[in-house]
């Protein structure tokens, strides 16, 4: 099951789907268009206060001056002065405006993609591995904010400037400002070089990335197993060979941004020549005055910086439109198995379940795990299902909770297909326990309760009570601060937690797949005579390989190779004398019967 997959992030022929990608972006954007327009507005009033900056300085050199009157000379100045604070009192107010929208926009992303990856089912987190996808929701998450905190509003002043600067050139001297044209088709070649070569370099710095991201959260969540083989050194080494790859990979894209970065630097001084020489003989002719030459000038600077931020707007727009790309392929991901248009709503079982001739397998070209599996469980009785590892024990279990669907046969529930029953009600009427247990940071109390505030304290209380497990709480307090995946408690301890959180959501239905494979004899003898008390009340599948936990239960299964091979009680198998017998001897001695 856990193949290669087709992650993006593994793939480096992959295109991005621009249309789609844009598509999210826009939709980003117009969910906070009343944050950009406010944006919008402080733009628009900070660059026309930074674009009077050298109409001013004019008309200090060609009119105040020249009038030697110290009063308009220092009312000038004042202006000049006044200008300069009111657009950094608008940038600012452009700059909180655009950090308190991004974030908005973030949260409500990384809000959704939690809400759809819950959505999705155990394919899709077999084919994308938890350092991935954390990746997703973090880094790609944080490069779409750089785009709407740095570009989105910031390009279009780029260009507003651009376009006013030159409009305003070209109204006082349209023949200095035709000569400086002369540059803008070399900035237009470098830009398109620039573009066609980096692209492919910052696609793969992103994808690079996420690998790295991806490797580090499984490594660490692997640490106790990489440090009890001594594999510490080989791991460093795999880790080591990523960065290095990413290390040149972003060199390459770096340099030549640098590259870009100096040649359009270049230009300025080549304009600023431009000027001082066409300029100064226009204005030693009388046909441009000198506060003009300062205003060209002094304007070089804001017709050229949207072309020095080119790109890092490039760099940001082609970082986002690939983190954005692979946001669209998680979000537009569709779960394999989706409740019916008219779902069928189960409110309890009344009668049982069954599975009638079920065939599965878990791809289409692969082996079949379950052949032909049929069995009733009536309401309040129980079935155990015992084999090798690997028969298809907890295939049926998947199935029943449709984590996956059968390819041929039918699941039944008080007579109605499990294809047709809602997934939310299915869930609800059933409970699980495992034996990989997660727990959540927090107390004990709020992991029985599985982190919901709304379940009263009085229903943990009564399944403790019901398991009789008092002595168990008594040594581990319902208020003690349980850390990350439980890693303050034994396999053991986390198992009966587990089976004392399935007794408080009160299901109609529970499953044990291997529950009791870690606790201790004693515990293991007080939930089972605790199972015997339940079994009037509840409906129960146990999935075991310790046949002692079994024992008791009202029918066994033994599922080898996809089959079930035998049927019947415990005390009819051993007695049969077939392959349960034997199992049940290689545990416990031959003269265990």
């Amino acid at each position: 099951m856990h193949g290669p997959g087709n992650d993006d992030g593994q793939d480096p022929k992959e295109k991005i789907n621009y249309r789609a990608t844009f598509g999210l972006l826009k939709g980003l954007i117009l969910s906070e268009k009343r944050g950009f327009a406010l944006a919008s507005v402080w733009l628009l009033l900070s660059t026309a206060l930074t674009l009077l900056t050298p109409i001013i300085a004019k008309y200090i050199i060609d009119t105040a001056i020249p009038a030697r009157r110290t009063g308009l000379l220092l009312a000038s100045v004042g202006a000049l002065f006044l200008n300069s604070l009111l657009f950094l009192a608008f940038n600012y107010a452009l700059r909180m405006s655009l950090v308190k929208t991004g974030q908005r926009i973030m949260a409500g992303l990384k809000k959704r993609m939690l809400a759809h990856m819950l959505s999705l089912d155990l394919p899709f987190y077999a084919e994308y591995p938890v350092g991935r996808l954390t990746a997703r929701v973090q880094s790609d998450t944080s490069t779409l904010y750089e785009l709407f905190t740095e570009t989105t509003i910031t390009i279009f002043r780029d260009i507003l400037m651009f376009a006013v600067t030159f409009a305003v050139m070209f109204w006082f001297s349209p023949k200095l400002t035709l000569m400086l044209s002369a540059v803008f088709p070399v900035v237009i070649a470098l830009s398109t070089v620039f573009l066609s070569r980096s692209t492919a370099l910052f696609i793969a710095v992103r994808k690079l990335a996420s690998e790295i991201t991806g490797f580090l959260t499984e490594h660490v969540n692997a640490i106790a197993l990489l440090q009890a083989f001594n594999r510490e050194e080989m791991a460093a080494a795999k880790l080591e060979a990523v960065n290095r790859k990413k290390f040149e990979t972003e060199m390459s894209a770096e340099m030549l941004m640098v590259i870009f970065f100096m040649s359009i630097v270049m230009i300025s001084p080549v304009s600023i020549a431009i000027i001082l020489g066409a300029g100064g003989r226009m204005a030693l002719a009388g046909t441009l005055s000198i506060g003009t030459l300062v205003m060209f000038i002094l304007y070089i600077d804001k017709l050229f910086e949207p072309v020095f931020r080119l790109s890092e707007h490039i760099s940001i727009i082609q970082r986002a439109f690939t983190a954005g790309h692979r946001i669209q392929r998680i979000l537009e991901r569709r779960p394999a198995i989706a409740d019916p248009p008219r779902p069928h709503f189960l409110r309890s079982i009344k009668e049982g379940i069954e599975f009638r001739n079920v065939w599965m397998r878990y791809a289409d070209d692969g082996p079949w795990v379950l052949r032909d599996v049929s069995f009733t469980l009536p309401r309040g009785k129980s079935l155990a299902i015992v084999g090798e590892t690997g028969g298809g024990k907890t295939t049926v279990t998947n199935l029943l909770f449709k984590f996956y669907a059968p390819q041929k046969g039918s699941i039944l529930i008080d007579g109605t297909d499990i294809s047709e029953i809602s997934l939310s009600s299915l869930r609800r009427a059933i409970g699980l326990v495992q034996q990989d247990i997660y727990l959540f940071p927090g107390t004990i109390m709020q992991n029985l309760k599985l982190m919901d505030d709304s379940i009263p304290d009085s229903l943990v209380h009564d399944a403790i009570k019901t398991i009789g497990l008092e002595a168990f709480f008594r040594r581990h307090s319902l208020s003690k601060q349980i850390v990350e995946k439980g890693a303050n408690l034994s396999a053991g301890e986390k198992q009966v937690i587990s089976l004392v959180r399935a007794m408080t959501l009160n299901q109609d239905m529970l499953v044990l797949d291997e529950a009791t494979s870690h606790i201790d004899p004693y515990t293991e003898r007080t939930i089972n005579a605790a199972m015997g008390r339940l079994l009037a009340q509840k409906t129960m599948i146990v999935v075991a390989h310790r046949l002692s936990t079994i024992r008791n239960a009202g029918e066994i299964l033994l599922v080898s190779e996809g089959e079930v091979k035998e049927r019947g009680t415990h005390d009819a198998l051993l007695a049969k004398g077939g392959i349960y017998s034997r199992f049940y001897k290689l545990q416990f001695g031959e003269d265990a019967l």
